[in-house]
C-alpha cells in the first residue's frame, strides 16, 4: 500500500473515531443532561394550634413566601399532625388537621412532605390511617394534574382550598413518607427529568407507643440508629438513586440551639451510607446548617440541616418586647434553606446555597399570625406603618438568627 494512502486511511479512522464518540458522548448526555439544574427548598414545622386553624383564610399565611416555595423543584416541609376529616381541628397536645389546612400549604408549592414526628399517633391508628389515606389521594391526584395550566384566579384558588381542603394550582408532583407499608418502613422513589430521587423520613420520638408499628420509627439508641445507617445503606446499594433526601425526626430536648456531638455523629454516618441532605426536625428552634465539601475543589457533596425551627406554628403567642433573644422567642421563627443541585462526574452538588429567615407576624387587627420574610424590607415596612415596637422586636430577632453560623466540613 503506498504510504500517502496509508496516511489518508489513517485519517479517515481517526475522523470516524471521533464521530463515533461524539455520537457516544451525547447518547450518554441525552441520559443525564448535565444543563438541567435541580432546585430544593427546605422548611420546617408545619403546626396548626387554635390561633392558627382559627382564621378565615388559610392561604394568607403562606402569601408572602409562596413565589420563593414555588419556584424551586421540591419543597420540603414536616407536617406535625395527622389530618383527619372526620375529627375537627384539635391544637396542642394531641393535634388534628383537617384537610384544608395542609392544602393551602401545598398550594404555596410545598411538595415533599414528612409525616413522621412525634405527633404522628396523636389520633390513633384511626388518624394515621385517615392520614395515609389522604396521603394517597393527594399523590394521585397531583401525578395526574402535574401537567395542567394554572386557570384558577387566586380568589376562586382560596375559596377552594378553604371549602374543599384540595390545592388547585399545584402543577408538579406531591411526595409524602413516614407512614410504614404494610408493617414495613417506606420510603419514596421518584424520577425528576432522568433522575432517580429517594426520599424517606423517620422519627426517633413518639409521643405514646401505640400504633408505632405503623410509622416510620427508628430508636434513638446507638444499635436503633446503627440499624437506620445500614437500612439507608442497603437502600443506597439497591436502588442506586442519583439524590437522596434523608428526613429525621430527632429524639433531643426541644428549644435547645447547640448540636449533640452524638446526633451529629449519627446524621455523618447517613451521609457516608449514601444520603446526600440529610433534614433533621422537631427542636423547633433555628439550628445551624453543615456543609459537607471536598477540599479541592471547594464543592458542597453534602448537607445537613440540624433545625430550620417552626415554618407557621402559634407556639409564640405573644412577643417579648423586653427579652425578644429569650429562648421561646425562636419559635415564632423559622429558616429556609435553597439549595440549586447541579451535576458532574461524581454527580450532584450545591452549586448555590442560601440561606433566609422568617417569622410569624400577626396583623394589626387580627389574632391569626402570618408568615412574613424576616428581612430588612419587612422591618421597614413596620416602622413606616407605625409599629415602632415590633420593628424594634424583630430587628432583635433577626440579629439573633444571623448569629447562627454554618459549619464547614471539608473532606
Amino acid at each position: 500500500m503506498p504510504k500517502s494512502f496509508s496516511a489518508k486511511a489513517k485519517l479517515l479512522v481517526l475522523a470516524i473515531s471521533a464521530l463515533l464518540s461524539l455520537a457516544l458522548f451525547s447518547c450518554q448526555s441525552a441520559k443525564r443532561p448535565r444543563s438541567k439544574n435541580l432546585r430544593l427548598l427546605f422548611a420546617g414545622d408545619i403546626m396548626a394550634h387554635t390561633q392558627n386553624f382559627s382564621m378565615a383564610d388559610y392561604s394568607l399565611i403562606w402569601d408572602d413566601i409562596r413565589e420563593q416555595v414555588s419556584a424551586a423543584d421540591f419543597s420540603f416541609a414536616n407536617l406535625e399532625s395527622p389530618v383527619m376529616e372526620e375529627r375537627p381541628f384539635e391544637s396542642y397536645p394531641t393535634f388534628n388537621m383537617q384537610p384544608s389546612y395542609p392544602a393551602a400549604a401545598l398550594d404555596a408549592g410545598f411538595n415533599l412532605i414528612s409525616l413522621a414526628n412525634n405527633h404522628s399517633n396523636d389520633q390513633g391508628s384511626q388518624g394515621i390511617k385517615a392520614t395515609a389515606l389522604w396521603a394517597a389521594q393527594i399523590e394521585k391526584a397531583s401525578q395526574a394534574q402535574k401537567a395542567a395550566p394554572q386557570t384558577d384566579s387566586k380568589a376562586k384558588t382560596r375559596a377552594q382550598t378553604k371549602s374543599e381542603g384540595k390545592p388547585k394550582t399545584r402543577a408538579r408532583p406531591v411526595f409524602f413518607s413516614g407512614l410504614t407499608e404494610d408493617g414495613q418502613m417506606s420510603f419514596r422513589e421518584f424520577f425528576w427529568h432522568e433522575y432517580k430521587i429517594a426520599f424517606v423520613a423517620v422519627t426517633e420520638l413518639l409521643n405514646t407507643w401505640k400504633n408505632y408499628e405503623e410509622i416510620n420509627y427508628i430508636p434513638p439508641t446507638k444499635k436503633g440508629r446503627a440499624a437506620f445507617v445500614q437500612k439507608i445503606a442497603g437502600i443506597k446499594e439497591e436502588h442506586e438513586p442519583d439524590l437522596f433526601i434523608v428526613s429525621v425526626h430527632t429524639s433531643e430536648e426541644e428549644y435547645v440551639l447547640t448540636v449533640l456531638p452524638e446526633v451529629q455523629a449519627f446524621y455523618r454516618a447517613l451521609l457516608d451510607a449514601g444520603a446526600d441532605i440529610v433534614v433533621s426536625n422537631h427542636p423547633h428552634v433555628v439550628r445551624p446548617v453543615e456543609l459537607v465539601a471536598e477540599k479541592d475543589t471547594k464543592k458542597i457533596r453534602k448537607v445537613i440541616i440540624y433545625a430550620n425551627g417552626n415554618t407557621i406554628s402559634g407556639q409564640r403567642r405573644a412577643l417579648n418586647y423586653d427579652d425578644p433573644n429569650e429562648i421561646w422567642n425562636y419559635t415564632g421563627d423559622g429558616q429556609i434553606v435553597e439549595l440549586e443541585m447541579a451535576l458532574d462526574e461524581k454527580g450532584f452538588f450545591a452549586l448555590n446555597y442560601k440561606k433566609s429567615f422568617i417569622s410569624a407576624y400577626t396583623p394589626q387587627g387580627e389574632r391569626s399570625p402570618v408568615i412574613k420574610r424576616l428581612d430588612e424590607n419587612f422591618i421597614h415596612s413596620l416602622r413606616e406603618n407605625g409599629e415602632k415596637k415590633n420593628s424594634r422586636y424583630y430587628e432583635a430577632r433577626l440579629e439573633a438568627l444571623k448569629k447562627i453560623k454554618e459549619i464547614w466540613t471539608w473532606r
